[in-house]
C-alpha cells in the first residue's frame, strides 16, 4: 500500500505545480514582493466624488442636483451649485489650483461650464464639454482657458470627446492629435504658440501624446515587413527623440495611459517582447535610467483575445512609483500591484473597482462615493 501511494503523491504534487499561476513573473529579477496592502476609509458621501486633492473633495448628491466642496482639514462644507427645481443637472466637476470648474447640463440647451472661486461663480463657455483641469487651466471640446486671466485659446482640429487624444500639463501646455487616421501632432503653449508635426515619409500617424510640461511621450504608426506597428517615443524639451518600444498595432484612439504615462520626468511604459511572446513593464527615471519591473509569463500573448495574459498601467506617481494591473488568461482574472521605485518593492493592492491616485507623496483609491488611503 505504501509503495502504491508514493507515486500518486508525486503525480498529484507535479500536477499542482503545473496548475499554479506563474507567480515569479510578478516581478523582475531583483525586485521583492510583500503582502497585500491595507486601506483606510477616509471619506464617504451620499453621492458621487468627482475630484479631490490634498485638502479638498468635490462631490455631488444623489440625483445630480447639488454640488458640494468638502474641506478635508476641518470637515466643513460649502454648497457650490444647486439645480433643484430646474431641468438642469450637474455633469462633471474638477478642482483647479484655486477653485472649481463644473458643468451644468440641460437636455435641451446642452452644457454650460462655470468657474467657482471664493464664492464667486462665472460662466466660462457654453455648448462645449469639460474634459480636463490642471493647475489653473481647463480644456474643453475645442479650446483651453486660463482660469486666472480668463483668456482662452483655440485648439485647431481638436474637437475632443474624451482625453484619449490629448493631455494637459499644469502650466497650460496642451499636446494633442487630430481625429483622423493620419493624425498630426500638435503642441499648444500657454502664450498661444502652436507647433504642428506632420508624419514624415514612411510614418502613417501620430497618436496618444502625453506630457509633463517639458517632455512628450507619444506613439507613431509605421509599416513593417509584418504589418503595422506602434512605435512609442519620447521627445524631450530639446526635441531630442528616444525610441522606447515597438508594439503591435491596435485601435487608433484608445486611452494611451494604459500603455504608458509620464509624471515629473518619470516614465512608465510597456513593451511587447516578440521572442518571448509576452509584455514587459518598465520604469524610466528623469535621468534616463530604465528598469524592467514586471513581465508576463512567456508564450501567453498570441492566443485568442479572451485567453491572453496582459498588463494595464493604472497610475504613475511623481516619485516614479506605479500602480499596474495584471490580467491572467482573462480580463476578469486580475491582480493589481503598487511598485515602489525607492524601495524596489511590489505590494499587492485592491483589485476592487476604483481609480488610483497619487497626491502629495501618498496613494489613494477612489470609488464612486468613497476615498481610501493605501497603507503599505
Amino acid at each position: 500500500m505504501k509503495r502504491r501511494f508514493i507515486p500518486f503523491v508525486w503525480a498529484f504534487m507535479l500536477l499542482m505545480l503545473i496548475l499554479l499561476p506563474p507567480l515569479q513573473a510578478a516581478a523582475a529579477e531583483g525586485d521583492t514582493e510583500t503582502e497585500t496592502s491595507s486601506e483606510v476609509l477616509l471619506n464617504e458621501f451620499n453621492g458621487t466624488i468627482l475630484d479631490f486633492d490634498e485638502s479638498r473633495i468635490i462631490w455631488k448628491e444623489v440625483g445630480d442636483k447639488v454640488l458640494w466642496l468638502y474641506n478635508r482639514t476641518d470637515g466643513s462644507q460649502v454648497k457650490i451649485y444647486d439645480a433643484a427645481g430646474s431641468d438642469d443637472f450637474i455633469g462633471n466637476a474638477k478642482l483647479s489650483a484655486e477653485g472649481i470648474v463644473f458643468a451644468s447640463v440641460n437636455a435641451s440647451t446642452g452644457h454650460v461650464i462655470y468657474y467657482w472661486k471664493d464664492g464667486e461663480v462665472r460662466q466660462l463657455v457654453a455648448g462645449q464639454s469639460l474634459h480636463a483641469v490642471k493647475g489653473n487651466f481647463a480644456v474643453f471640446t475645442n479650446g483651453v482657458v486660463d482660469l486666472t486671466t480668463g483668456q482662452s485659446r483655440s485648439l485647431p482640429n481638436s474637437h475632443f470627446v474624451n482625453t484619449n487624444r490629448f493631455d494637459l500639463s499644469a502650466d497650460g501646455t496642451v499636446v494633442y492629435v487630430d481625429r483622423t487616421y493620419r493624425s498630426n501632432l500638435y503642441k499648444s503653449l500657454p502664450d498661444g504658440t502652436l507647433t504642428m508635426l506632420v508624419p514624415p515619409a514612411g510614418y502613417l500617424s501620430y497618436g496618444g501624446p502625453l506630457t509633463d510640461g517639458k517632455n512628450i511621450i507619444y506613439k507613431v504608426l509605421i509599416w513593417t515587413s509584418i504589418g503595422q506597428k506602434w512605435v512609442v517615443r519620447l521627445r524631450d524639451a530639446d526635441d531630442k527623440i528616444t525610441t522606447l518600444a515597438l508594439n503591435p498595432f491596435y485601435s487608433f484612439f484608445t486611452n494611451p495611459r494604459r500603455d504608458y504615462q509620464i509624471n515629473n520626468g518619470w516614465i512608465t511604459y510597456q513593451e511587447y517582447n516578440k521572442e518571448k511572446d509576452n509584455w514587459i513593464l518598465y520604469v524610466r527615471s528623469p535621468e534616463g535610467e530604465t528598469k524592467p519591473i514586471f513581465e508576463t509569463p512567456s508564450q501567453t500573448w498570441k492566443q485568442s483575445w479572451y485567453a491572453r495574459d496582459g498588463l494595464s498601467i493604472n497610475q504613475l506617481g511623481a516619485d516614479g512609483s506605479v500602480v499596474y494591473t495584471v490580467y491572467t488568461r482573462s480580463i476578469t482574472n486580475t491582480k493589481t500591484y503598487l511598485y515602489s521605485t525607492q524601495a524596489n518593492q511590489h505590494v499587492r493592492v485592491s483589485s476592487d473597482p476604483g481609480e488610483f491616485h497619487y497626491r502629495n507623496s501618498a496613494w489613494y483609491r477612489l470609488t464612486s462615493n468613497s476615498l481610501f488611503a493605501i497603507q503599505i
